[in-house]
C-alpha cells in the first residue's frame, strides 16, 4: 500500500476554545438534568410514602376509635291521631223472610230488587185449604153450641125434679157436669176457630219495614215449609261498618269520631259503638261505624277500607322514620357514650316522620340511620363532636 508523501507530516486542526465550551456547558446541563430528575423522583416517591404513612396511620387511629353516628333530639309535635280499618258494610237492618205454615205458594208480589214499604205483601200461601179448615171449624162450633143448648136444659129440669125431691144429688151433679163438659168443647172450638184465622193471616207474607228485596223464590206451585226462608228484605239507607281495632287504637277511639272510606271519598261516617273489650283469638276490640246512605252510593254487604280520624291532638314526640327499626325500638347515645335500645310506641308517616307516642324524651340523642352493626352497650362517638368530646 502506498501513502501519499504529502500528508505525512500535516498537522491536524485544533478544536477551538468556544467548541469546548459549549460541550462542557451541554454536559454540565445533562448532568445537572439527570440529577433533578433523580432528586424530583426521590421527592415524590418520598412524599408519597409519608401520604401512605399518614393514611395508615389514620386509618390505625380511626380503626382504634368508637364508631361515629348521627344523632338527633326529638321535638315536640301534636298529633292527630288516625288508624286503618276494614270490615263489611252490612244493611242497617235485613231479615230472611219465611211462612210460618206450610203450604203451596200461590204468588209472588215482588221482584228482585224491587223497593218495599212496611207492611207490602210479599207473597201469598195457596187459601183453599184454609177456607175448607173454617168451614169445618164453624160447624164444630154450631155442634157445641146445641150440645150446649141441651146441656143447660138438662140441668134446668134435673134442678128442678130435685127440688121436689124426685131425684138424685148425684142426678144433680151428672147434669152440672155435662154442661161445664159443653161448654168447655164450645171454648176449645172457639179457639180453634181463631187458630185458622190466623192461619190464614199467616198465607200472607208482609214486609216487616222498608226496604229493597234482595232475594226472591224462583217461581210458585212448590209447596214451602214453615220457617223456610224464600225473601230477604234489606234497609239499605243506612249502612253499618263491624270491624275490629287494636288495643293502640282503641285508647284513641270515642263515639263520634269521623270515618272516611278509600272507594267513596265523599261519604262520611262515624263511630257509634264499640267494647272495651278484645277478643281471644286476634286480639281486637269490637267496633260499629254508621254510615248514612240516601243516595244508595254504598253497596250492601262490600269489604272496605277506611280511617278513623280523631279531632282530639296528643302529645307526642317527631324523629325521622328512619331511626325507628323493625323491632320498634330505637338507639339513643347515652351520658356515657354507649348504645341504648329505647323501646317505642311509633307511627311513621308518608312523608317519612316518625310519630313517636310514648318511649322518649326531648333530651335523648335519637341515631338518625342505626346499622346492623350497632348494638346496645356498644360506645359510639357523635357526628360533628370534637375528638374526645362525648
Amino acid at each position: 500500500m502506498q501513502h501519499d508523501p504529502s500528508s505525512a507530516g500535516t498537522p491536524q486542526p485544533s478544536i477551538s476554545r468556544t467548541t469546548r465550551a459549549v460541550a462542557v456547558g451541554f454536559a454540565l446541563v445533562s448532568v445537572i438534568g439527570i440529577g433533578g430528575g433523580i432528586v424530583g423522583r426521590f421527592v415524590k416517591e418520598t412524599t408519597a410514602t409519608r401520604a401512605r404513612a399518614e393514611g395508615l396511620a389514620e386509618r390505625r387511629e380511626a380503626a382504634s376509635l368508637p364508631p361515629e353516628v348521627t344523632v338527633e333530639s326529638p321535638a315536640a309535635y301534636e298529633y292527630n291521631p288516625f288508624f286503618s280499618i276494614t270490615g263489611i258494610l252490612d244493611p242497617v237492618q235485613e231479615a230472611e223472610l219465611g211462612f210460618t205454615v206450610a203450604g203451596r205458594l200461590a204468588s209472588i208480589e215482588v221482584t228482585l230488587g224491587q223497593r218495599v214499604e212496611a207492611g207490602d205483601v210479599l207473597a201469598v200461601l195457596d187459601r183453599r185449604s184454609i177456607s175448607a179448615q173454617s168451614a169445618v171449624v164453624g160447624a164444630a162450633v154450631e155442634a157445641v153450641n146445641a150440645q150446649v143448648a141441651m146441656a143447660r136444659d138438662r140441668l134446668q129440669r134435673a134442678q128442678a125434679l130435685h127440688a121436689r125431691g124426685a131425684t138424685t144429688d148425684a142426678d144433680l151433679e151428672a147434669a152440672r157436669q155435662q154442661l161445664a163438659l159443653a161448654e168447655a168443647q164450645l171454648a176449645q172450638a172457639t179457639a180453634q176457630t181463631r187458630v185458622v184465622s190466623s192461619d190464614g193471616s199467616n198465607h200472607i207474607l208482609r214486609a216487616p219495614y222498608a226496604g229493597t228485596v234482595t232475594r226472591v223464590p224462583n217461581g210458585v206451585g212448590n209447596v214451602v215449609m214453615p220457617g223456610a226462608a224464600l225473601f230477604r228484605v234489606e234497609d239499605l239507607s243506612a249502612l253499618v261498618l263491624r270491624t275490629g281495632i287494636t288495643e293502640r287504637a282503641l285508647n284513641r277511639i270515642m263515639v263520634g269520631d269521623s270515618v272516611s272510606l278509600e272507594l267513596f271519598p265523599n261519604v262520611r261516617g262515624a263511630v257509634r259503638a264499640f267494647a272495651r273489650s278484645l277478643d281471644t283469638v286476634g286480639r281486637r276490640a269490637p267496633v260499629e261505624i254508621d254510615f248514612p246512605n240516601p243516595e244508595g252510593v254504598l253497596v250492601g254487604h262490600q269489604l272496605v277500607k277506611g280511617q278513623v280520624h280523631s279531632t282530639r291532638a296528643i302529645p307526642t314526640m317527631r324523629i325521622s322514620g328512619t331511626a325507628v327499626r323493625a323491632d320498634s325500638t330505637v338507639l339513643v347515645v347515652g351520658a356515657d357514650s354507649k348504645l341504648e335500645a329505647r323501646r317505642v310506641e311509633a307511627i311513621v308517616e308518608a312523608d317519612g316522620a316518625g310519630i313517636v307516642l310514648f318511649g322518649l324524651t326531648p333530651a335523648d340523642r335519637v341515631v338518625v340511620r342505626p346499622t346492623p352493626d350497632l348494638a346496645p352497650g356498644r360506645v359510639v362517638r357523635i357526628a360533628g363532636a370534637p375528638r374526645g368530646a362525648r
